[in-house]
C-alpha cells in the first residue's frame, strides 16, 4: 500500500518516496530527520513578519546610568524580573548590560560589583526602531544571538524587544 502524499517525505538524495517520520531513506538509508519536520511547525505567515514591531507588546526596559555600580544593575534586574539593562546617558542608549555579562565579564572579577557597569557593558547596543518589521527583529536577534533588543522611537529609548516578546506574541496570534 503506498502512503497518501500528505504522509510522505521526499528523499533529497534519491527522490523516494518515505513514510512521514522515517529516520532514514528506505532506498539509500540518508539521514532524514533533519527534513521530517511537521508542517504545522512553520506557523509564521510571511504577511505577520513584515508587521511593524510596535504590533508586538514590548516589555519595559530597565534603565541605569553609566556611572551605576555593576551592584546596582544586578540588583534591578533581578528586582525587575529582566534579563538585560539599558545604559542610557542623555535618553540614548549607550550600551546594553545582560545576565550574560553578569556570568562572562562580572562572576571572575573580585570586587568587580562595585566597578561601573560602563566598565563592562556592551557599548553602541543593536536598537530597533519601532516601524522596523518582525522579520528584521527575528533576523537581528537570530544572527547576532540576541534575547533583549533595546527599541528606539528617534534615537530615544521607548522599550525593550525580548525573546520571550515575541514568542508571546507567537502563542497569542496562533493558538489561543
Amino acid at each position: 500500500m503506498t502512503p497518501e502524499p500528505a504522509n510522505v517525505v521526499v528523499c533529497p538524495s534519491c527522490g523516494a518516496a518515505n513514510i512521514e517520520g522515517s529516520d532514514s531513506c528506505e532506498r539509500c538509508l540518508m539521514d532524514l530527520t533533519s527534513i521530517d519536520i511537521p508542517e504545522a511547525a512553520q506557523v509564521l505567515k510571511e504577511s505577520d513578519l513584515a508587521l511593524p514591531i510596535s504590533a508586538l507588546r514590548l516589555s519595559r526596559a530597565a534603565k541605569v546610568a553609566p556611572q551605576a555600580a555593576i551592584r546596582e544593575a544586578i540588583d534591578l534586574m533581578r528586582r525587575d524580573h529582566v534579563g538585560a539593562v539599558v545604559v542610557v546617558e542623555a535618553g540614548k542608549a549607550v550600551g546594553i548590560f545582560s545576565d550574560r555579562d553578569v556570568l562572562r565579564r562580572v562572576a571572575a572579577v573580585p570586587g568587580a560589583l562595585d566597578q561601573p557597569v560602563a566598565a563592562v557593558m556592551t557599548p553602541d547596543p543593536v536598537v530597533l526602531r519601532e516601524d522596523d518589521m518582525v522579520a528584521a527583529a527575528l533576523n537581528k536577534m537570530g544572527v547576532g544571538g540576541f534575547r533583549h533588543i533595546p527599541v528606539v522611537r528617534d534615537g530615544e529609548l521607548i522599550g525593550m524587544l525580548t525573546g520571550r516578546d515575541v514568542l508571546n506574541w507567537v502563542m497569542g496570534r496562533y493558538f489561543d
